[in-house]
């Protein structure tokens, strides 16, 4: 099956993003990919020209200039992309057939995932069930059906309704999932192979190094997840 992915990047996270796009072209299957979709909240001409390198690759200029250097995950710069992500996603989504795959810029692809994506749902969430806020939008696929867009329109409504200076993304998803179960098609994707923040197993698909809102801005936030994080250094040491 062919499908598409978006990942939201600015100069802040060109570290991530080079990790993001090797290890993707590196792990899973290209074949199966029609287009990348790199949202474009704050690159350079030179970390553009650097994407533009990989094929498949679009660059989708946001309309928005963005730096995470403002105060880490409760920043402006990061609240402007959450706040804009949902909306662009929807855009993308309905401008094509195929499945929109939503993943968040600093993960790592450890194997291919393209086997997850099931077009019998609407959307698939990352489902974590023993958290806070059982639902984490670091890994959505959405499919181009008339409930899926009913499911985006009330999770970008329910993102807009919160605060800037608290957690918007995820728990909104959450709660447009609980509003809108039995109404859509739901299907939940274990966090152990999209979500993978502290152990490599035999079901890992993607790592994620996870943001952290005591990270005051990038240059700590990169240090913690590309310096820092010994469990997966061969990744990290490998892609970046």
């Amino acid at each position: 099956m062919k499908y598409n992915i978006m990942v939201v990047l600015n100069s802040s996270y060109f570290n991530f993003g080079k990790v993001f796009m090797n290890s993707l072209y590196d792990n899973t299957n290209i074949d199966n990919i029609h287009t990348i979709f790199i949202i474009d909240t704050g690159l350079s001409e030179s970390n553009k020209e650097y994407f533009k390198t990989f094929d498949k690759v679009y660059i989708h200029d946001s309309g928005i200039k963005t730096s995470f250097n403002d105060g880490g995950t409760f920043g402006n710069g990061w609240q402007q992309s959450v706040g804009s992500k949902t909306i662009i996603m929807k855009s993308l989504l309905t401008q094509t057939d195929l499945p929109l795959v939503m993943i968040d810029g600093d993960c790592i692809f450890v194997k291919d995932f393209a086997h997850l994506i099931d077009d019998s749902y609407d959307i698939q969430p990352c489902y974590r069930p023993k958290h806070g806020i059982p639902y984490i939008a670091s890994f959505v696929i959405a499919h181009n059906t008339k409930n899926c867009i009913t499911f985006l329109d009330r999770w970008i409504a329910l993102i807009e309704e919160k605060s800037m200076n608290v957690p918007r993304e995820s728990p909104s998803l959450g709660e447009a999932v609980l509003e809108l179960k039995g109404k859509i098609k739901i299907g939940n994707i274990s966090e152990v192979s999209v979500n993978t923040c502290s152990e490599l197993v035999e079901d890992t698909l993607i790592i994620h190094l996870k943001g952290s809102s005591t990270s005051n801005n990038i240059e700590e936030r990169e240090s913690k997840s590309l310096t820092g994080n010994s469990i997966f250094s061969d990744f990290i040491n490998k892609y970046k």
